[in-house]
């Protein structure tokens, strides 16, 4: 059981050390590098996004009476995507227009879904949350794009540094949780197995 735990902490501290150094790479280059690097990005998860909404909405045509809303949204990330794809020199401000369109239209589309499914569901107001976060998020991408670009550029970078951090962190748990799980499992004192 050691051996499995010291693996396991090797692997997350080489993941928070990775994490750590792509979010200062992040930090620490111009923004206009990175936002060209997020344009392939965002292609690439628009389509791969867009394409589970329509294949989820598609495996529930037959469950639910709104499923061609999720057809709608993931055909437009498809679309978005490829369009990204096809067209790389468009630049970081209409990426974020891209990105911050996307966001509104997923927003309003969470949101509707949470009112349709909430005779069925609980917590439905956890979908509107997030529903309204994302019309914010998208809001303020579209009416401030040149700030958008920036934000999501520091976003992205203290993300990864944090999340390295919570990496290291958990590596330096997993030792104490393997001993704890060995002293569960081992037979009470005076009684043989």
């Amino acid at each position: 059981m050691l051996d499995k735990a010291k693996r396991i902490q090797a692997f997350l501290v080489i993941r928070g050390i990775l994490a750590l150094i792509f979010g200062v790479l992040v930090l620490s280059l111009p923004p206009a590098t990175v936002a060209a690097s997020l344009i392939m990005v965002f292609a690439i998860f628009a389509i791969v996004d867009g394409t589970l909404a329509v294949i989820g909405a598609l495996a529930s045509s037959s469950t639910y009476e709104d499923w061609w809303l999720l057809l709608l949204a993931g055909g437009l990330g498809i679309i978005i995507g490829v369009f990204t794809l096809a067209r790389p020199g468009v630049t970081a401000i209409v990426l974020v227009m891209y990105i911050g369109l996307r966001a509104l239209l997923m927003g309003v589309m969470e949101i509707a879904f949470a009112v349709r499914i909430r005779k069925h569901i609980e917590g439905e107001w956890l979908y509107i949350l997030a529903g309204g976060l994302s019309l914010l998020f998208g809001l303020a991408l579209v009416v401030y794009p040149i700030e958008g670009v920036l934000a999501v550029v520091w976003l992205i970078g203290i993300y990864a540094i944090a999340g390295g951090v919570m990496q290291i962190v958990l590596a330096g748990q997993v030792h104490h949780w393997v001993r704890r799980m060995d002293e569960r499992q081992k037979p009470p004192m005076g009684k043989l197995a």
